[in-house]
C-alpha cells in the first residue's frame, strides 16, 4: 500500500509538472473582461479596463503566459477607485481572465468647494465620472473633505454621512422617502423628504433604527390626522422623543447643541 501510494504522488507530481511547463509556454490569444454587477456598471466598462490593461502591461495578445506578470497587473486593477475587487488568471486555452466587480456608491457628496464624488458603503471615494444616472441620496452644505480618489473618506462627519447612507439605501421605504442628506454648520445631518415641506433632523449617523422607529411612529401616528405639511422640521436625534416644529412656529436651537460642534473633518 505504501509503495502503491508512493507511485501515485510520483505519478501526481509528473503530472502536475507537466500541466504547470505546458500553462507557462501557452500563448495569450485573447483577452475575456466581465464586470459585475452585469449590465449594471455605472463607473466602468470594458473599453476602460481594457485600455488599462494596455497601460499596466501593454498589448497581451501574442505573448507568452510567462511574460506576463498577472500579479502586477491584479494590484493595480484593484488600485483603480470604482474597483471593489479585481481577480486576473490565464486559463488553459489561452485567454487571459479578467472579473471586476464595481464598488456600489450610496451617496453622491457635493462638497464646500463645489467637488463631487461618490462613496460607496465602505466611505470609499469615487469620482463622478459616469453619464449614467445613479439615484442615490446626495449629500451637500457644510462638508470639507476634499476629493481623494480611491481613498476613504476621513472625520467623524463623513463617517455619520456614509451611516446614514447606507441605512437609507437599505431600506425601501426610506429609500424611496428622502433624496437629500444637509449638513448644518453645527455638523448635524438633515434629511430632506421628497414629499412634504417638512426637514428631518438626524442629527449623527449613531442609532439609527431606533431613531427612524420613532420617525415611522410619528408618521403613522403624528401625520395621519394632521397632515405632510403641517411641520417644518421633524427632530428624531434624541431617541426619548420626537420634536416637530410645526409651521409659524419658532424652534429654539439649544445654547449647549452650539457649543457641542466640533467634529472633524
Amino acid at each position: 500500500m505504501v509503495a502503491l501510494l508512493l507511485v501515485l504522488l510520483v505519478a501526481v507530481a509528473i503530472f502536475w509538472s507537466s500541466i504547470s511547463s505546458t500553462a507557462k509556454n501557452r500563448i495569450v490569444e485573447s483577452m475575456d473582461i466581465v464586470i459585475l454587477p452585469e449590465n449594471q456598471a455605472l463607473f466602468l466598462n470594458k473599453t476602460i479596463i481594457s485600455d488599462s490593461v494596455q497601460t499596466i502591461i501593454g498589448n497581451p495578445s501574442g505573448r507568452s503566459a510567462s511574460d506576463i506578470n498577472i500579479q502586477k497587473l491584479e494590484a493595480r486593477l484593484n488600485k483603480i477607485p470604482a474597483v471593489r475587487k479585481a481577480e486576473v488568471y490565464i486559463a488553459l486555452d489561452g485567454v487571459l481572465k479578467i472579473k471586476i466587480e464595481e464598488r456600489t456608491p450610496v451617496v453622491l457628496v457635493q462638497n464646500s468647494l463645489q467637488q463631487e464624488f461618490y462613496l460607496d458603503s465602505q466611505g470609499v471615494i469615487i469620482p463622478n465620472n459616469s453619464s449614467k444616472f445613479c439615484d442615490v441620496l446626495v449629500a451637500n452644505g457644510n462638508i470639507k473633505n476634499v476629493m481623494a480618489s480611491g481613498k476613504i473618506i476621513g472625520g467623524e462627519t463623513a463617517k455619520n454621512i456614509v451611516a446614514v447612507a447606507k441605512f437609507i439605501a437599505a431600506d425601501s421605504l426610506w429609500n424611496a422617502q428622502f433624496q437629500q442628506l444637509y449638513v448644518d454648520n453645527y455638523n448635524d445631518l438633515i434629511l430632506i423628504p421628497r414629499i412634504g415641506k417638512h426637514s428631518i433632523v438626524v442629527g449623527n449617523g449613531a442609532n439609527l433604527p431606533q431613531k427612524f422607529g420613532n420617525l415611522r411612529l410619528f408618521y403613522d401616528q403624528g401625520l395621519k390626522s394632521t397632515g405632510w405639511d403641517r411641520y417644518k422640521s421633524v427632530d428624531i436625534s434624541n431617541l426619548n422623543q420626537v420634536v416637530g416644529t410645526r409651521n409659524g412656529q419658532e424652534s429654539v436651537q439649544k445654547e449647549e447643541k452650539k457649543s457641542n460642534k466640533n467634529n472633524t473633518h
